[in-house]
Order: C-alpha cells, then sequence, then structure tokens
C-alpha cells in the first residue's frame, strides 16, 4: 500500500512546490515516480540493503519527498529530522543530531551538501562513522526498480523525538502499522483521488509526514505543498490553494489557523471561494476555540462553514491519528466548572458551544476530539490502569493496528509498547463517548490530589487581554520538595505584567506553587517542530544553569537554588507529539 502508487502513477496529478515567493512548480506523480525509482537504484548500489536505516536531513521538499519512498522502495527504513532552520542554535542542533544518529545507527545519511560538515561533526560526536550522501549522488539514468517486498511487521519508519534534552527515543513504526493508518485516515476522512490538498507542515514531523505527504501521494491526490517559512512569510499563498486552486483537505496545529486569522485581512480574500473546502483537520496541540472562531468568521463570507473544522488527536506511537471527529459534524466545546481535576472522579461540565462559532477562551475550554479512527481504541484509564466511566477523568490509552512496536532507546534496544493499551502520558476524558484532550501528564501539578495543567494556565494568562501581546510558556517542577511554578515570557514585558501573572498563577494553583516569571528576548521560549513549548526543556535549562538560561531574567519572585530534575510525574509517551 505505502509504494503501490509507484505503478501506473499518473501524469496530470501530482506535487505543487512552492516556489521562492510566488508561484509554483508542478511535479507529476508519473515523473515522481521515476525520481523514486531512480533513487532506490542509486541507494541500492550505494550499499543500502533492506532492513537498513537511512537518516534524511533535507530541507528542500522535493529532495524530502523523493528520497522518503526511494528509501521505502529500497527495502530499508527512513528517519527523518529537523534541518538547523527548525531548530534554534547551531550546536544545540549538532548536539541532538549526534545523540539521534548515535541511537538509530543508520546505514546512510541523506543530506542536504551545506549539511554535510554539521553531519560529520555530529557523527563524530556520536562516535560513529557514517558515510552521508546528498540527493545529487544517486543521481543517474532513469532505470525500472522493482519495489523491495517487505513484510508488515518490517520497519517502515523510525521517528524521533524533537526534543534536544536527554536520549532521544525512535519511535519504530512497522510498514503494517503506517498502512493501516493510512487505511483509517481515508475511510475517515472519506479522502479520494478527486480532492486536493494544501499544507505547509514540516515533512520531517509526523503530522506533515503522514498527513501532510503520505496521505496525499498514496491516494493520488494532487497536493499544494509550502514550507513552513513561506506560511510564517504569506499565509494568503496557504488560503490561496483553497479559494482560488480548488484544495479540498488540509491538516494544521491550532496556531496555524490562529496565525493566518490574525495576518490577513478581508479585503485580502476578495475573489476567493472556499466552498469547495470540506475538511480541515486542527490538532497537534489544545485547540483554541477562540483562533477557530476569528478563522472561520473571517473567511466565512466567502463559503467557509465552521462544520469544515475537524478536530483531531493523536501522536507518532499511533502513527499518527487517534480519533477524530466525523467530518461536515463540526466540533464542540466545552468549559469544565474546575481546572484542577482529580484522577477517576467526575468532570462537571459548566458550558458548552461550537468549535468555530463561539468565541470563548480560557482555562478550562476544551474541545472534542472525536472517537476512535478505524481499526483504532481509545479509552480513559486510572492510575492503576483501569477503565474509569464516561465524564471521568483520567490518562488516555490506545489500542489497535495503528500503534508503533516500541521505542527505539539505543542502538539495537527496542522497548516495546504495550498493545493491550498504550499509556499515552496525555490526560484527558470521555464525555458522550467523545475524547477530550487535557493536557501532558508529566506538564501538569498535583494539588490536593488533582491535577492542574500547564496547558490551562497558559490559557487562562492569554485570556487577559494585556497578556495576549506577550507570548509565554508555564513550566512546573520541583525544588528541594517545593512546587514551583515559572512562566518564560518572551518579547517586552511590563513590570505590571508580570506581577499580574504571578497573581493568575497563584490562584489557579491555590497558593500551592512557588511563583516564577523570567522574561527573554523574542524566540527564546523552545518550541517543538509543531510549534508547542518545550515546557521539561525550559525548565532544565534554567534550573540547571546552562548557558542558554543566560537569555532569561527574574522578572518576578525568586530563582530557586539547589534544583532537583525531577518532573512532576514521569512521562510515559516520548514521541513527535503527533497531532496532540
Amino acid at each position: 500500500m505505502l509504494l503501490d502508487w509507484l505503478q501506473g502513477a499518473q501524469e496530470h496529478r501530482g506535487i505543487h512546490f512552492a516556489a521562492g515567493d510566488a508561484g509554483w512548480s508542478f511535479c507529476p506523480y508519473s515523473e515522481l515516480s521515476r525520481d523514486v525509482q531512480r533513487t532506490a537504484a542509486g541507494l541500492a548500489a550505494a550499499g543500502v540493503r533492506p532492513g537498513d536505516i537511512v537518516s534524511l536531513v533535507l530541507g528542500e521538499p522535493r529532495d524530502f519527498v523523493t528520497a522518503f519512498m526511494g528509501v521505502l522502495a529500497a527495502g530499508a527504513a527512513p528517519a527523518p529530522l529537523a534541518t538547523p532552520a527548525a531548530l534554534r542554535g547551531l550546536d544545540r542542533y549538532t548536539a541532538h543530531l549526534g545523540r539521534v544518529l548515535a541511537t538509530a545507527r543508520p546505514a546512510l545519511v541523506l543530506a542536504d551538501p551545506e549539511l554535510a560538515e554539521v553531519v560529520l561533526t555530529a557523527a563524530r560526536a556520536s562516535g560513529g562513522t557514517f558515510r552521508t550522501l546528498s540527493p545529487a549522488d544517486l543521481d543517474g539514468p532513469p532505470v525500472p526498480f522493482e519495489p523491495v517486498p517487505r513484510a508488515p511487521e518490517d520497519l517502515a519508519l523510525l521517528q524521533f523525538t524533537s526534543g534536544s534534552t536527554g536520549n532521544p527515543k525512535g519511535v519504530w513504526v512497522t510498514r503494517g502499522s503506517f498502512a493501516a493508518n493510512l487505511s483509517a485516515i481515508r475511510e475517515w476522512l472519506r479522502w479520494t483521488g478527486e480532492d486536493a490538498f494544501a499544507s505547509w507542515l514540516p515533512l520531517h514531523h509526523d503530522m506533515g509526514l503522514v498527513g501532510g505527504m503520505m496521505m496525499p501521494i498514496t491516494t493520488g491526490t494532487d497536493t499544494w505543498l509550502l514550507r513552513p517559512s513561506q506560511f510564517i512569510r504569506s499565509p494568503l499563498r496557504w488560503i490561496e490553494c483553497f479559494g482560488r486552486h480548488g484544495a479540498t483537505l488540509t491538516t494544521a496545529p491550532s496556531f496555524g489557523y490562529s496565525y493566518a486569522a490574525r495576518r490577513l485581512s478581508p479585503e485580502q480574500l476578495d475573489g476567493l471561494d472556499f466552498s469547495r473546502w470540506r475538511v480541515a483537520i486542527v490538532g497537534a496541540e489544545r485547540i483554541d476555540p477562540a483562533a477557530a472562531a476569528d478563522f472561520s468568521s473571517l473567511l466565512g463570507p466567502h463559503g467557509f462553514s465552521h462544520r469544515t473544522l475537524v478536530p483531531a488527536y493523536g501522536l507518532a506511537e499511533n502513527t499518527v491519528v487517534a480519533t477524530g471527529t466525523p467530518v461536515g459534524a463540526g466540533g464542540r466545546v466545552v468549559r469544565v466548572e474546575s481546572t484542577a481535576l482529580p484522577v477517576g472522579g467526575p468532570v462537571a461540565v459548566a458550558e458548552q458551544g461550537v468549535l468555530g462559532v463561539d468565541r470563548v477562551g480560557g482555562g478550562g475550554w476544551l474541545t472534542g476530539c472525536g472517537t476512535a479512527v478505524p481499526g483504532s481504541g481509545a479509552a480513559v484509564v486510572d492510575e492503576e490502569g483501569r477503565l474509569v466511566p464516561d465524564g471521568c477523568f483520567g490518562e488516555i490509552a490506545l489500542t489497535g493496528t495503528s500503534l508503533a512496536r516500541g521505542y527505539l532507546v539505543a542502538a539495537d534496544r527496542l522497548t516495546p509498547l504495550d498493545p493491550a493499551g498504550f499509556r499515552t502520558g496525555d490526560a484527558g476524558f470521555a464525555l458522550d463517548g467523545e475524547l477530550f484532550v487535557v493536557g501532558r501528564i508529566g506538564e501538569s501539578m498535583k494539588i490536593r490530589g488533582a491535577s492542574v495543567h500547564a496547558e490551562d494556565v497558559e490559557a487562562e494568562l492569554a485570556r487577559n487581554p494585556a497578556h495576549r501581546a506577550v507570548p509565554c510558556a508555564v513550566a512546573f517542577g520541583v525544588v528541594d520538595g517545593t512546587d514551583h511554578c515559572v512562566v518564560f515570557a518572551e518579547g517586552r514585558v511590563d513590570p505590571l505584567w508580570s506581577e499580574q501573572a504571578a497573581e493568575q498563577v497563584k490562584a489557579l494553583t491555590f497558593g500551592a506553587a512557588q511563583t516564577l516569571v523570567v522574561g527573554g528576548p523574542r524566540g527564546s521560549v523552545i518550541r517543538t517542530s509543531s510549534g508547542k513549548p518545550r515546557r521539561r526543556a525550559m525548565w532544565e535549562q534554567l534550573m540547571g544553569g546552562t548557558e542558554a538560561a543566560g537569555r532569561w531574567r527574574v522578572l518576578h519572585g525568586v530563582l530557586p537554588v539547589r534544583p532537583q530534575d525531577e518532573p512532576h510525574q514521569p512521562q510515559q509517551a516520548g514521541g513527535t507529539d503527533g497531532t496532540r
């Protein structure tokens, strides 16, 4: 299924790659098929054998697509990695790459030519010697290449976390799991070759890789692909894919819709028609109902329906998607009475609304992420792993055919996932059978037996109009047995903002946490490739006194001393945060 498209690939459909600041470069699937077969032959000639791992450090989308598919066709497994453009600080990037290479032990690294020295430096730091080639090194005369047959249990994808602290873990996705999730997505979205897809997501990240690249290619769907930087410079290019070029499907994190709504004006949408746009998946992070309402309000006069928004939840450990709302049904938002939720206890709902219609927000507002996609199961369990009733709070556990085999935690050492119920480390509850995701257990704080999540604190800070102009992230931690909450704010911060933020945190944590507010320049908040704050990494930097911690200055409170490197809860899942 992953490579069936290579035979009989179409001339009139393919991928439109965004060229520079304007225009598109079209590659028919027939041409892409020939390039993939040539790449697979080149890999085999370079000594890559079935079952090998090939790391990809490629920033050019067309090179990435061809290389990824070529590795699969050669019977090997791609391990896609971010390029330095996606990770701030070359030294930190090189150190992270070295740790990843030490874990993956690839037979070959395919990298952009300008990154060859970076890869070599990382390889030396890892204690290995990894052969590095560029895509041009595999170029040769067109030759028919029959894809190497592989079994469903064989490795198809090694998806590494985007973190840079600790030892990286590669999510080991088999060919069977990969194919099962693609089939589930196709059935869930009623996706056919007549659809058209557009995306700006990074291709090394599972949401962009599986949803934004593999799905359209394997379905024979016309596709428009932008780089993330092109979307940031001009979100109108992405929006025009639907209003001018006829795209019908996309997937993006909540912040993508929010960014487009902030940057675009009604005048820029004149002449665009979004009536054919039928699916806009929202995932990868907790969904902001206010952002969804702003996006729908802006595009609504031009044919966009709020029912086009399709909330979903997923993670790399389930290949990508685990749950989603039915297409065209619309999304549901609820506000819980208290953001301090006891495990196993009932969740009281104070208000309900409609995603994309009701402009609500702040701590306690949550968006329903639907039910399990075909072939998967999603449940909520207590601390002992027992199922909790509908409407009760606990940890999300997954089962089904899309589950990865496990984590590659060191060369030749695989930690399996529990197929009877993989505990994700994400907290949530089911309401009338629909899953609501609250946040990461490892980024919450226990107060009197209840959990307060960093996501709720961040949402409450953002609700204050005076705070919305200050990007910030929140991290909990323990120092000498005392709970602490750190607010990381970036950019220009008024002293009054710091005082108000500290007061809000005190109220939200019932005075149980010592509060510290620190400020740094724009871009100081470390984020994953899908845009979520890497709270634990920032906590470790600040408390560990690393060089990177020097960018932060104390705005309110006192920096604790004698830190203990311990989170409140163990993080049981370590993937790339998929669509969660």
